[in-house]
């Protein structure tokens, strides 16, 4: 499978359009649809089947994580040696590898590529979906250049809106991304749709809330000293997007009562990160307020077993970092 409106032709039957729910009519250059009369041509080389009328934030996400691409694959091939990045991404990939191998998993917000990749090497067939043009082009690449092009497919489309018929998939990864979305209800009610019976919904590192009332605004502050008493100021704009500025995560109940009206009935929550995870954010704006990697590894890598005990107590099991769950 690959990029072009071509090799979608043996996913006729599943595709749909985002518009109307039509079924959608391929030839080589675009797809129209047979209900509505839409018509979905390719960005970057890329099927474009994102609605076209986007809601606001997603226009601007879109344009976002296009726009600095460059910097999110500076920043992504460092954080893909910490300790706290491998352990937790590991952790919501077992969830999905309980799957048989060959399962069909969709990937939506899949960013460049990284989570897609690991699933791919444990022999599972992806299709990975992002509003980003860029970095979606960079995930294809990714999976191309290390050999998995004939089982992953990448399409642009809003989580939102997905253009896929009901139950097309055995499993699906959303990871750091339902926060990113303007109704995070309605992108999982839409995974419930496209979800097969006895699959699986994974999401990986969704923030929790309470720290952005917490020691989000303290470090903040800091970091404003900082950046004046070094005179490296930053844009704002370089590392945090519009949804990131606007949506501060959610805590246990809110995201178990957003899976459960999605109809998901069988949960878990995992903590993911408590002092691992402060360690990982103050390396990077370290990393930013410095102009160079900073790496604090070893600590990171002392805090995780201490993470996973405190993970266990009652009454901070519901204030981690972030959250892992599964949903089926």
């Amino acid at each position: 499978m690959s990029g072009s409106w071509s090799d979608l032709l043996p996913w006729a039957e599943a595709l749909r359009c985002p518009a109307c729910g039509g079924r959608l009519e391929i030839s080589p250059g675009e797809a129209s649809c047979l209900g509505c009369g839409a018509t979905f041509g390719e960005e970057n080389g890329l099927p474009d089947l994102l609605p076209p009328d986007p809601h606001p934030l997603v226009a601007s996400e879109k344009e976002h994580y296009t726009e600095k691409v460059d910097f999110y694959l500076r920043m992504h091939a460092t954080w893909r040696g910490s300790p706290f990045y491998r352990h937790y991404h590991a952790r919501f990939l077992e969830d999905l590898r309980r799957l048989p191998p060959g399962s069909l998993i969709l990937e939506t917000g899949c960013g460049l590529g990284n989570d897609g990749l690991e699933l791919l090497r444990s022999g599972y067939r992806l299709v990975e979906t992002d509003v980003s043009p860029g970095q979606l082009a960079e995930a294809r690449r990714l999976h191309r250049e290390e050999g998995f092009g004939d089982r992953s497919l990448h399409l642009l489309a809003d989580a939102s809106r997905l253009p896929f018929a009901d139950a097309s998939f055995d499993g699906m990864l959303m990871v750091a991304s339902l926060h990113h979305l303007p109704d995070p209800g309605r992108a999982l009610r839409e995974a419930r749709r496209v979800i097969r019976p006895g699959g699986v919904l994974v999401l990986g590192t969704e923030p929790n809330d309470w720290q952005n009332r917490t020691i989000y605004p303290v470090g903040k502050i800091l970091l404003k000293i900082a950046r004046s008493l070094t005179g490296k100021a930053r844009e704002a704009s370089e590392t945090v997007s519009e949804a990131d500025r606007l949506n501060e995560g959610f805590s246990a109940a809110a995201l178990s009562r957003l899976l459960r009206e999605a109809g998901f009935h069988r949960l878990e929550l995992k903590p993911a990160g408590y002092l691992s995870a402060a360690v990982f954010f103050a390396s990077t704006e370290l990393s930013h307020l410095l102009g160079r990697n900073v790496r604090l590894f070893p600590l990171e890598r002392l805090a995780i077993p201490l993470d996973e005990a405190l993970g266990k107590l009652p009454l901070l099991s519901r204030y981690p970092w972030h959250w892992n769950a599964v949903a089926a």
